[in-house]
Order: structure tokens, then sequence, then C-alpha cells
């Protein structure tokens, strides 16, 4: 069977990979906009502290609580996983490498932004929202295959 061709440009799986290209270049950026110095030295702890005053799910934010900011050294290990899966998810997707595993890294950092900021910050939840989709979709589409080294490696 034919690959169905949008526009007689592209094929449907050829534009499921520029998805997966830009989600992982949304990523990448995610990182660069970073103030890196502040972020990973714990400069975000304040911030997340007051997202988590009178949070909307007492258990989420108890748990971030107990596991991350529990002190100084796990809140700076906190800021490392966020910034190293942010880069390692944008490098997955853009590159179309172990596509399946960065978009459900992806999906868990989205989700858990997701959960942190609760009702408090809704235009940020409508792009951790939209993410999510697009990594659902993505995820169910093979979308490595096309353009990306999945191709390649398996």
């Amino acid at each position: 069977m034919q690959p169905l061709d949008i526009f007689d440009w592209l094929t449907k799986e050829e534009w499921l990979a520029i998805l997966r290209i830009g989600i992982g270049l949304w990523w990448l950026e995610s990182v660069r906009h970073k103030d890196l110095r502040d972020f990973l030295g714990g400069g975000s702890r304040g911030w997340v502290e007051s997202l988590l005053k009178e949070h909307p799910l007492p258990v989420f934010g108890a748990f971030i609580q107990r596991v991350s900011l529990k002190s100084q050294n796990a809140w700076i290990v906190t800021s490392w996983l966020v910034v190293l899966g942010e880069l390692s998810v944008g490098i997955s997707l853009t590159f179309g490498f172990l596509t399946f595993i960065g978009l459900i890294v992806g999906i868990l950092l989205n989700l858990n932004y997701l959960l942190l900021a609760g009702l408090k910050d809704l235009g940020e939840q409508g792009q951790n929202a939209m993410m999510i989709l697009i990594q659902v979709v993505l995820f169910t589409t093979s979308s490595g295959n096309v353009w990306g080294l999945d191709s390649i490696i398996f």
C-alpha cells in the first residue's frame, strides 16, 4: 500500500518526523533559555516552594517536599536531573535516536511540570498538555524511523 501523500509534497510519516524534530528542538530551547548557572546552583528552589504552598494535589506536593526539597543538595541534584532530562529528550527527538525512550522521558517531564504548577500558571499548563499530546501521538507512530537514527540502528 502506498503511503498517504499530503499535498503531493510529504508523506504522513515525514510530517510526523517534522513534528518530532520540532518538539525535540523545543526541548533543546527549554535548556538553552535557562540561566544554567543559577538553575543548576539551586536558584529555582524558591519558585518551586511557592508553587507547593496550598498545592491542589497535597500528595504530589508532599512527595516533592520529601524528595527534592529535603536539602539544598537534593535540590541541586533535582535541578541537574531536569536539565539532563530536557537535554537528552531534545537530542533524542531531534535526531530520532532512541525515540521511544526520549518520548517516555519527555512525557514524564511534562507530567511532572503539569502536576507541579497545578492551576497557578494556565498558560504554561497548555504548553505542557500540548507537548504530552504530541509526544503520545509520536510514541504510537514510530516517528524515529523517518529522518532519524532509529532507522539505521533498528
